[in-house]
């Protein structure tokens, strides 16, 4: 059994151009694939990282609950913090140790005729659903690097926003499951989404933490030139560890075309 914990970074919500403060013109939604028999494992070495690195802002709190958060540990307000750039060091080792693979759906969004929030994230969470059924078939082939070859089913597992929203998620991804003739394929892919509060999940956490990263060379590859735009070439160093923890498929698909973990779609009409 995988686990498949899915977390967003920017928002999915309208941006003008030129940006105004706290707009994005980013949004992903990312995913990191564990399993599940690592759970324990990687729980402890977690609480353990944050303890080294984090002790003085954890305090009396129980550091399992203590959240480092992507957004702080990569943004450019903190570009010349040497502790935090070694800690996303650290967790992507981590992750890595712990056989992950990492999956994102990348827009870049349109300031004028903005895609509805909803239906952006619903959208990204069925081309990532197609992505890790394809991991999952690989995996019961044997095909996975490093992974033994055993019967794989996954599950997901994303971070709790507001009950509403999350039913709505859940119910379009079982409609696309059950309705949709590339959802029908991904039959290793079982039960709706669950919602959990991050703080009760390692995966969720160093899921915020990769999203964040994803984020940020996103911004800077294909959005560096809009005006009021965020300066994040300080994360180039993530390059390496995206490329190494990035699903890749072994067998080809459609028209022979291998499959990756990552889909940058550009709904903003540029070129």
């Amino acid at each position: 059994m995988f686990i498949f914990y899915v977390d967003e970074s920017g928002s999915p919500h309208a941006h003008a151009v030129p940006l105004r403060n706290g707009q994005t013109p980013v949004f992903v939604l990312a995913a990191l694939a564990f399993h599940a028999n690592y759970w324990r494992s990687l729980d402890r070495a977690y609480r353990n990282l944050k303890l080294k690195f984090f002790q003085k802002e954890i305090g009396p709190r129980r550091p399992e609950q203590y959240e480092v958060k992507g957004t702080e540990l990569v943004g450019p307000h903190n570009r010349s913090s040497r502790r935090r750039h070694v800690f996303v060091r650290r967790v992507m080792e981590l992750c890595s140790e712990h056989q992950a693979k990492g999956f994102a759906v990348i827009f870049k969004k349109d300031a004028v005729t903005p895609t509805a929030s909803t239906s952006m994230y619903t959208m990204a969470l069925q081309y990532l659903v197609e992505r890790f059924n394809c991991f999952l078939e690989e995996t019961c082939q044997g095909l996975t690097p490093h992974v033994p070859s055993e019967p794989a089913q996954g599950i997901i597992l994303a971070d709790s926003r507001m009950n509403n929203l999350d039913l709505n998620v859940a119910i379009s991804h079982l409609s696309f499951i059950f309705g949709n003739p590339v959802g029908q394929q991904c039959l290793r892919m079982i039960e709706a989404p669950t919602f959990t509060f991050s703080q009760l999940s390692v995966g969720l956490q160093l899921t915020d933490i990769f999203a964040a990263c994803v984020y940020a060379r996103a911004y800077q590859r294909h959005c560096h030139g809009i005006q009021n735009a965020r300066d994040y070439s300080h994360m180039a160093y993530f390059d390496r560890f995206d490329a190494s923890l990035e699903f890749r498929s072994q067998s080809t698909y459609g028209e022979g075309f291998h499959v990756k973990g990552y889909r940058f779609i550009d709904l903003s009409g540029s070129l």
